[in-house]
């Protein structure tokens, strides 16, 4: 029985690849590029000999017949009918739970490089900087820690990921603030605490879910409640708990985007939002309003995690402009006179710090 399985699984595989040739075949006979358009300079901006080989691929590229439809196909099959686990980019978990493994993602997670005494070191004085200019200036500054999805949920990662015994940079750079004048906000153990109640992260996605990001705003707030008390974070109990479905960016990234779905708990407020975005905001930027004028202002450096964070975080604030960027910019601050500034970043971007 269990050799018929296993050719049967055998006949599959064989059947598969023998369609994504011959689907490759009929591309190749039917859309292939041709070489004389590309030495008259069309479709692909030919100048010379140099660029031949780079043009003639992109229009290759672009005019494969099926192309898009065979590259997923071809993951479709790794996912669903061979069962595979490792992906450019993805790496599979138990339990339905995708990781990402881009980036030095998981060179994070197995703390294989920490920073030097040099680069921590480094990393304090630039943040001791800025807080001390903004101080200098009566605004408030919070660095906040977004953990890593592998951070909070290792126990969904595949068996046989080693961890060493070096510090994480996380660890690293709140030790060295210790201390220091620079309010750190880590939010690893508020995440660690709330899962204990509901899933904070999405499965298939690298952020966390509406119940995670609402766990995050909610100590933002608190912590800023020390030189702002009007900032009083909604209580979960202030949303309806709605469960909708979600296909997030781990599955876009192996191109199984609608075909790999989770259930998650969505919150819907049951208060007033008056907060508005300006239309036609500087590049980068995202910039919200409240009727307020006795809430403060802010600027909110930032990456992707705040995504999930501003429909909670801008009923707060009667101007907050958020940046897509890390890189402090004193001259917005100037222009923008805020009575807070917050930079955000995940774990597995704080070494870029050193590119202030």
């Amino acid at each position: 029985m269990k050799l018929q399985t296993q050719n049967s699984k055998s006949l599959s595989s064989h059947f598969l690849v023998a369609l994504v040739m011959l689907l490759g075949v009929i591309g190749l006979l039917t859309r292939w590029a041709n070489p004389v358009d590309l030495i008259k300079g069309q479709p692909s901006g030919f100048t010379s000999l140099v660029d031949f080989t780079r043009n003639y691929g992109n229009t290759f590229n672009s005019n494969f017949f099926l192309r898009d439809d065979l590259i997923r196909l071809d993951y479709w099959s790794r996912y669903f009918i061979l069962k595979e686990t490792v992906f450019p980019q993805v790496l599979l978990g138990s339990d339905g739970w995708m990781f990402y493994s881009d980036e030095g993602n998981l060179d994070y997670y197995q703390r294989v490089k920490p920073l030097s005494d040099d680069q921590v070191l480094l990393l304090s004085e630039r943040l001791e900087a800025i807080r001390n200019e903004l101080s200098d200036k009566n605004i408030t500054f919070l660095f906040v820690i977004a953990p890593n999805k592998e951070t909070i949920y290792p126990e969904f990662l595949p068996l046989g990921i080693p961890v060493t015994d070096n510090p994480s940079w996380a660890d690293q750079i709140t030790t060295s603030l210790a201390g220091t004048g620079v309010r750190v906000l880590d939010l690893r153990d508020d995440m660690r605490a709330e899962k204990q109640h509901a899933p904070v992260y999405f499965k298939t996605d690298t952020h966390w879910n509406p119940v995670g990001a609402r766990a995050a705003y909610d100590a933002i707030l608190t912590t800023l409640q020390l030189d702002f008390p009007i900032l009083i974070p909604h209580p979960l109990e202030d949303f309806d708990r709605v469960t909708e479905t979600a296909s997030g960016d781990l599955a876009g990234l192996i191109h199984l985007k609608g075909e790999v779905t989770e259930p998650f708990t969505a919150l819907h407020a049951r208060f007033d939002k008056p907060s508005r975005g300006l239309k036609d905001p500087p590049t980068g930027q995202m910039i919200t309003v409240m009727p307020d004028p006795a809430l403060p202002k802010a600027v909110i450096f930032r990456d992707s995690f705040f995504n999930g964070l501003q429909p909670f975080t801008s009923e707060h604030f009667s101007r907050v402009v958020y940046v897509s960027d890390f890189s402090y910019n004193p001259e917005l601050i100037d222009e923008e006179e805020p009575d807070i500034v917050i930079l955000e970043m995940a774990e597995r971007y704080l070494n870029r710090l050193l590119d202030f």
